[in-house]
């Protein structure tokens, strides 16, 4: 009896109809992003959800705003179960139950979102919706830093291959492009309302100022895109071959592998050295040990980049002691870099670790996680942004996960990185939608400071993205084989590369005059 009384107050404080709105948002905001790549939903997408909050009140609205965030999040991020069972040796129950956390976590943006629009509606404005691009840039940028940060998928990478609309990134950062999807979602929901609701007023200002700024988008995406293309024809170009191993994940780590490895990794780059490139990548942990320069792998990589003369950057795992004559080590993911001229490895720590891949937060709150950690590994960040010098140029290098943190790019971009590395190992999600999603945010790393991009992943995808963000080559998943591109080593000093997200702060200062002022 009181079970039935209790799913009628359900029924009645949120009826299935509204619940059904939240969740085809939630699903249209998936459809949005690779695989799918149905890119033209996100400017939908938001519709149903902004219907569902019509008149409700902050709890209310924040419930079905979160319901909408947590469909969105456990369809879009289902893959993170596959590493954590296949490689972490954890049940598929705890797997999910990570998964299902992972999401309740991350839908409590769009909870807050769509509470925020009641608490301004009752509080401050009666028309809360022209606010609603500023607090969803403000809540993506906040989930890019809180707790060391998730920003995977954004919804401004739904548009990487909309190359007009992204060239505001290298003002904005992706949070522009946010912005702009946002901007006419809530116009289109509003002349829907206007087309429904006949006696309501056209909502003539917001519509124009929605046209406007989308105009103004596309006339400097176009101006910016022909502006770059020019620039990079007349500037020095550097030669790149990309090595694609494929180097299957359960044989990957076996020490008995490790030649054999090698050996793949050898042949294919003799092969890519036919057309004499001036770098050579290998993707992450290309070389499956914790590597020591002066063992038997350090003459083997130096004398191959001697033979080829060319450099050669891989990943491999380092390790060093805590201190000075200690037995106890630290240990990293890093990237190295191998001469033709039998030089010292110069090396790069990653500095962004992947929570429960690399390591555990608040570990003893979670032992639970422990298996994941022996399967996969354990790391110390790096503290230093190291640039790689070749004699044509040089680079900074972004192992993984960190290609989708802005601030580290454009960090690199500062210092004077002509151009900008990644290095991966995606074969952890399998034929999932996570390598396809990784591989769309690198291309707003490129346009943010028009930098060419070389990403190398193990199993894929690999590619070349150019400065304006086009894609100039790249690989399938799950194919050995080397890819071979020309890329532009003059980059231009950008807007983004120099400022970084002040565009955001003034989001800030927009909602922080509104409380004050009303």
């Amino acid at each position: 009896m009181k079970i039935h009384k209790f799913c009628l107050k359900i029924n009645k404080e949120f009826p299935p109809g509204n619940v059904f709105l939240t969740f085809l948002s939630g699903v249209l905001l998936t459809l949005a992003f690779p695989k799918y790549n149905y890119s033209f939903l996100a400017w939908i997408a938001l519709i149903p959800l902004l219907i569902s909050l019509e008149e409700k009140p902050f709890n209310k609205a924040f419930f079905l705003g979160w319901i909408t965030g947590v469909v969105h999040f456990m369809s879009l991020l289902h893959w993170v179960t596959i590493p954590m069972t296949q490689y972490g040796n954890l049940p598929i129950a705890t797997s999910i139950f990570i998964l299902v956390l992972l999401s309740f976590y991350l839908g409590l943006y769009v909870g807050i979102f769509s509470g925020a629009l009641a608490f301004f509606k009752f509080r401050y404005l009666d028309k809360p919706m022209t606010v609603a691009p500023v607090i969803w840039v403000l809540l993506e940028y906040i989930r890019t830093y809180l707790f060391t940060g998730f920003p995977w998928e954004l919804l401004g990478y739904s548009q990487y291959q909309n190359l007009i609309l992204i060239q505001i990134s290298d003002i904005t950062g992706v949070y522009g492009v946010s912005f702009v999807i946002v901007l006419a979602n809530i116009a289109l929901y509003r002349l829907v309302k206007w087309a429904g609701l006949k006696y309501r007023p056209f909502p003539f200002r917001y519509t124009l100022f929605t046209l406007g700024t989308l105009i103004a988008v596309a006339c400097y995406g176009i101006f910016r895109q022909g502006e770059i293309l020019n620039l990079n024809k007349n500037s020095p170009h550097l030669q790149v071959s990309l090595i694609q191993g494929n180097i299957d994940q359960e044989q990957k780590w076996e020490p008995s592998f490790l030649y054999e490895t090698l050996l793949i990794y050898q042949k294919l780059t003799l092969e890519a050295a036919k057309d004499h490139p001036d770098l050579i990548v290998w993707p992450e942990t290309a070389v499956p040990c914790y590597f020591a320069p002066k063992l038997s792998y350090g003459p083997f990589l130096l004398n191959l980049a001697h033979k080829i003369k060319t450099p050669i950057i891989f990943g491999s795992l380092a390790y060093e002691s805590r201190n000075r004559g200690s037995n106890i080590f630290k240990y990293f993911n890093s990237a190295f870099l191998a001469s033709p001229r039998k030089e010292v490895f110069a090396r790069y720590d990653k500095m962004h670790l992947v929570p429960f891949g690399e390591y555990v937060p608040l570990r003893p709150l979670l032992p639970f996680v422990e298996k994941l950690v022996v399967g996969i590994g354990d790391f110390s960040p790096g503290h230093n942004y190291t640039l790689f010098s070749i004699p044509q140029a040089k680079f900074g290098t972004l192992i993984c996960y960190e290609v989708i943190f802005p601030n580290l790019s454009w960090r690199y971009s500062e210092s004077g990185a002509d151009f900008l590395v990644n290095i991966t190992n995606d074969a952890w999600y399998g034929r999932s939608g996570a390598p396809y999603q990784h591989f769309s945010m690198a291309v707003f790393r490129a346009v943010e400071n028009r930098t060419a991009l070389v990403r190398v992943a193990n199993s894929g995808v690999s590619g070349i993205i150019e400065p304006t963000g086009q894609i100039q080559a790249e690989t399938p998943i799950f194919v050995r084989t080397f890819l071979k591109g020309v890329i532009p080593i003059d980059p231009e000093q950008t807007f983004y590369s120099q400022y970084g997200d002040i565009g955001v702060a003034f989001c800030g200062m927009i909602i922080l005059i509104l409380i004050i002022f009303g």
